[in-house]
């Protein structure tokens, strides 16, 4: 029997969301690492950014002008404001570490984001909703021993830009009560693109044809990572759809070693093992008890 998308519980939809956007943001990091060493990671958030908005240029002629109505261009302003500062720093750290390692750091956000949408949007907390957000925070510090290994300037601008995005998951969410999905997505780009070109203007350098065949590919992955994370957003609350990020570090593994050959150590499939297991525990529950929407 055929399950139709909009039959899904909220937050198996919401988790399907998530987990679409980690993979995506898993191929852009990979396009990042590729030309990281002929571009500066300035010039490639305004070069992200720019092929970006030719992903969403479908959606804008079909909906037009009025696709992008908003009585709350402040809050959008600050969703670029936090986006910008956070790809600024992981696409930095991205040239400096391995996939897997920048990946796990991130995995931390949820933490922070779901303990911000608690205090600040008021969402519910439930026993259920903490239990793979508890087991991700043991996988993550399974990964990244803190105290056993020292930080690098890489895992450092990593763990940093980990609080930029908590306030892209806060400032998303609020947005997703009142703003469409692909409404939000174009907002960010259009207020990427001009603040990003000054800085990218410092650092530039013409990039070759190869380079910006792979940007190009970079501003699709990064539309897609946008578009599904704000959908995540909108079919559930914050605190449900965060722990599945920590999918974002199975990709990237997997990706990383398929690509530069980066063989994670053991203490990374451990970690990922607890991780994984939060979030199918998460899963099991919440497809159980949440209602099904119609």
């Amino acid at each position: 029997m055929r399950v139709r998308p909009g039959a899904l519980p909220g937050p198996v939809l919401g988790a399907l969301w998530m987990m679409g956007s980690t993979a995506s943001w898993a191929v852009m990091a990979v396009t990042i690492r590729y030309v990281g060493d002929e571009i500066h990671p300035f010039e490639i958030v305004f070069l992200r950014s720019l092929f970006g908005i030719l992903f969403l240029l479908p959606w804008l002629c079909r909906s037009g002008l009025k696709g992008l109505h908003t009585r709350r261009f402040g809050m959008h302003f600050a969703r670029a404001f936090f986006g910008l500062v956070a790809a600024y720093l992981i696409f930095t750290a991205i040239t400096l570490e391995s996939l897997g390692s920048i990946a796990a750091i991130i995995t931390t956000r949820p933490i922070f984001a779901s303990a911000a949408a608690i205090l600040i949007l008021r969402e519910a907390s439930h026993g259920r909703r903490w239990s793979a957000a508890i087991l991700g925070f043991a996988g993550a510090l399974i990964i990244l021993r803190p105290g056993m290994v020292p930080l690098s300037t890489g895992a450092l601008l990593a763990l940093i830009g980990v609080f930029a995005m908590a306030g892209v998951a806060i400032t998303m969410k609020s947005l997703s009560r009142t703003e469409r999905p692909d409404a939000m997505a174009t907002w960010q780009m259009i207020l990427f693109v001009p603040a990003s070109l000054v800085p990218a203007l410092f650092v530039w350098t013409t990039p070759s044809w190869e380079a910006v065949g792979i940007l190009i590919a970079m501003g699709c992955a990064g539309t897609l990572t946008q578009r599904a994370l704000a959908r995540a957003y909108k079919a559930a609350d914050a605190t449900v759809v965060l722990p599945f990020e920590f999918t974002r570090l199975i990709f990237s593994a997997a990706i990383g070693f398929l690509v530069f050959a980066e063989f994670p150590e053991i203490w990374v499939w451990v970690g990922g093992a607890v991780i994984l297991a939060g979030i199918m525990t998460m899963a099991g529950l919440e497809a159980r008890q949440a209602p099904a929407r119609g």
